[in-house]
């Protein structure tokens, strides 16, 4: 097994290959359901357990009961489309579960998704892309675009702050390339004496 020394949290996606990898899904369904990992910021269990009357269209908020410890949070719909797509999916149903999948059929989305479209874990310890990492890629996109901290803590339903500040409080990958590119420009990176 290869040691890092980073975290899982990270590794991530960057958005053009979550773009790619949701637009590129075999079905309707399918699509929705990475999207609710990736712009819902779900655990697999809570996409499984997720029910019609937990979307909240005119309060433009989707509740996400019986969580990791039992816990219930709200989440803000943070994107439009992703909205108007859920409530396309579910037409007139006022109850039952959204998509009637289990967790080994999403991961088989993800994984067969992200195969046929060549887009890799950017993990080098995984062989696959699994469900979290669209998680752990939106949290970092956020953290990106300027949300706080404890605004992504309350996203993802962290119990603790120090959960939150562990795991995204450091620059991933993507985030220090994108800094050492902003910082080269075409100069030199470093100066050092060439004689």
């Amino acid at each position: 097994m290869i040691k890092t020394q980073h975290k899982k949290s990270e590794y991530t996606l960057n958005p053009n290959e979550v773009t790619h990898l949701i637009n590129s899904s075999k079905t309707f369904r399918d699509r929705l359901v990475l999207k609710c990992l990736y712009f819902g910021g779900m655990r697999v269990g809570e996409v499984e357990r997720l029910e019609v009357q937990d979307l909240d269209f005119d309060r433009n908020v989707i509740h996400i009961r019986n969580s990791k410890n039992g816990k219930t949070r709200t989440i803000p719909f943070i994107d439009p489309t992703f909205k108007a797509d859920l409530k396309h999916f579910i037409g007139n149903q006022t109850k039952d579960s959204v998509f009637h999948i289990g967790k080994r059929m999403m991961q088989h989305i993800v994984s067969n998704t992200a195969t046929k479209n060549n887009i890799t874990n950017p993990d080098p310890t995984a062989k696959k892309i699994n469900c979290h990492l669209l998680r752990h890629s939106i949290a970092r996109h956020l953290k990106s675009a300027g949300y706080p901290l404890e605004w992504i803590q309350k996203f993802l339903g962290h119990s603790k702050m120090e959960t939150t500040a562990d795991s995204y409080g450091t620059l991933s990958l993507n985030e220090m390339q994108l800094i050492l590119i902003q910082k080269s420009g075409n100069k030199e990176l470093l100066p050092y004496n060439k004689s």
